[in-house]
């Protein structure tokens, strides 16, 4: 009776959220309001009038990606998703460890600390840099703020965050569409399909390709719902489901957005544009009034939140999926709350992400932490998708019941942009203190492999198992 008591206590609560709300946690891990603030003005200064062709091409590039975790979602449903997806497309608890479970740090570090909480503190920054000469402490209270605000949200339960992300996720989108149109109807003859080719900048295909390594991570957080996989109602046709349903709303939104913005400004002054500290904002005061203005900022604000509870929602479940099967996490992070959430790993995942946004924005300032924790983790996205990947073409020809398209193909293609994405992203190294964080991810990644054979050695059972768990 107790040991039935105790498998109870470590079962998240299941079948709770449907499609849409399952869609909620990748709308608003992508944020895609706050990408459109911010994500914009780096890919402007590498592409400047193409803006809008880079973003349409990462995201078709990023659709690759979606297709792969779409068809892994309809075999696998887990807490610690990625870590089962590599584990059943490699067949090794050696990989599963070291490029699954480093999926963690996406979660934490690079979208809950670096875009979340820091995210939310440059922006108010960029916004008023008075506020950061008059109280330049403003930041840590913010990141602490919100950092048990997020955490209170996540230990009430999966379905109440999903509700407040998909509100705030829907409310994003829609004025990004309805603003966009506004816009495209302003600027009447500067509208231009050249800006969806290399015209602009002079058909340098070089610099195309070289904003798409950043574009493509304009549709980060895309596969985030993975991670609430197992408190789906049917899982295996739910996922799949709110994949495609929030990468279409996604990309509708991202894309209008991107030559609004581009027509309206001037494909000629793109470039100007990325000099610009907030050029959304720059536009939208210009051609809105005021109140427009102001819920553009209270959006972006709420967006952020929503991204970090997105991120720190799935990185929790990945502590609580590694405690459950007794792997460097103790079992006591599996255990669930009368919400039926891991509480403990909910808490573990708010010391975690706020005390790394603390530490790191003291020594860098948050902008500059922002920047580097997001590279860092980034890392490990690629990585990930890029094992999934050439995991799903192994699986299924393995099973043989591919499709050469789907199971092969796409795979390939997505596998080729991440091997890019990884060595473009290394060498050369980017500027200080940036090279720090991708020599930093190289060599966590190297910890990875030496902490799993000293696991190895001192459970061999369990670290076999590693990794097997899906409904």
């Amino acid at each position: 009776m107790d040991e039935r008591k105790e498998v109870v206590k470590k079962e998240l609560k299941r079948e709770v959220l449907n499609t849409w709300l399952v869609a909620s946690y990748g709308i608003a891990a992508n944020a895609p309001i706050a990408v459109a603030t911010l994500y914009f003005v780096g890919i402007a200064g590498l592409a400047g009038g193409a803006l809008p062709l880079v973003t349409i091409l990462s995201y078709l590039i990023y659709a690759t990606t979606l297709v792969v975790i779409y068809e892994w979602s309809k075999d696998i449903a887990s807490a610690y998703s990625y870590i089962a997806i590599v584990k059943k497309g490699l067949g090794s608890s050696l990989a599963a460890f070291t490029v699954g479970y480093g999926y963690i740090y996406q979660y934490l570090i690079s979208g809950t600390a670096g875009f979340g909480l820091l995210g939310l503190a440059s922006f108010l920054y960029l916004i008023s840099p008075s506020i950061q000469s008059t109280m330049p402490w403003l930041w840590a209270v913010i990141v602490i703020v919100m950092t048990a605000e997020i955490t209170i949200l996540m230990w009430l339960g999966v379905k109440p965050t999903g509700m407040l992300n998909l509100a705030i996720g829907l409310i994003s989108i829609a004025f990004l569409i309805i603003t966009s149109i506004v816009l495209i109807g302003i600027a009447g003859s500067k509208n231009t399909f050249s800006v969806f080719t290399a015209q602009p900048i002079n058909n340098n295909w070089i610099l195309v390709l070289t904003a798409m390594i950043f574009g493509i991570t304009t549709f980060g957080g895309a596969t985030t719902p993975i991670g609430v996989a197992e408190e789906a109602k049917t899982p295996k046709k739910t996922l799949p489901r709110a994949l495609l349903l929030e990468f279409g709303l996604l990309g509708l939104g991202l894309i209008l957005n991107a030559y609004a913005q581009t027509v309206i400004y001037g494909p000629s002054n793109m470039f100007n544009y990325a000099s610009l500290p907030d050029p959304m904002i720059v536009i939208y005061s210009k051609y809105f009034p005021t109140i427009v203005v102001i819920l553009l900022i209270v959006l972006v604000a709420f967006m952020f939140n929503s991204s970090a509870i997105a991120f720190a929602t799935s990185g929790s479940r990945m502590i609580y999926g590694m405690a459950r099967d007794n792997v460097l996490y103790p079992r006591m992070f599996s255990d669930i709350n009368k919400y039926g959430v891991p509480g403990k790993s909910i808490i573990l995942t708010g010391i975690i992400t706020g005390g790394i946004s603390l530490i790191s924005g003291y020594i860098l300032g948050p902008l500059e932490a922002s920047i580097f924790l997001i590279t860092f983790g980034s890392f490990y996205v690629a990585f990930g998708h890029l094992f999934a990947a050439i995991g799903l073409v192994m699986h299924k020809v393995k099973v043989k019941m591919f499709d050469i398209i789907k199971h092969i193909i796409v795979p390939i293609i997505s596998a080729i942009t991440y091997i890019l994405v990884i060595y473009f992203g290394t060498y050369p190294a980017p500027a200080f203190p940036l090279n720090i964080a991708v020599y930093l991810a190289w060599g966590v990644l190297g910890l990875h492999i030496v902490i799993y054979y000293i696991l190895k050695v001192r459970k061999p059972e369990i670290m076999k198992r590693f990794g097997d768990y899906s409904l």
